[in-house]
């Protein structure tokens, strides 16, 4: 990892159309934000994954916003609008808490963001 990105902050901000030809734009977006931060191949996929699958779900709107955020703790990535109480769903929540570290929505209002972690946790490890 760069030393720059290791010690601050890297934020990837993309907003694309909610149509399902649109969705890889998120998924070329995110593996490239995935890659800098050097994720091993199996968590960039898991990570894909799960957004795929939240977006499967059906955002609201005519548009999604995925925000990655690179930190020395980890990548977060925020993903919405989402009707809000998506994740009640017990199917959807446990694929997803088996792909990534961390799942939760954030609500607000009429519309949610899923924000989903992936550990850098593997780093220590030698990983």
């Amino acid at each position: 990892m760069s030393e720059a990105l290791s010690r601050h902050a890297d934020r990837t901000t993309v907003e694309f159309p909610a149509a399902d030809g649109y969705r890889s734009v998120g998924r070329l977006v995110l593996g490239g934000v995935a890659a800098r931060f050097e994720l091993p191949i199996d968590r960039v996929d898991d990570l894909l994954l799960a957004m795929e699958s939240l977006l499967m779900q059906g955002p609201i709107g005519d548009s999604v916003r995925l925000e990655a955020e690179a930190t020395s703790s980890g990548l977060l990535v925020r993903l919405g609008a989402f009707p809000p109480g998506q994740l009640a769903d017990p199917g959807l929540r446990r694929v997803l808490t088996r792909l990534v570290d961390t799942v939760e929505e954030r609500a607000d209002g009429e519309a949610a963001t899923i924000e989903l972690v992936v550990s850098a946790a593997y780093r220590a490890e030698g990983g």
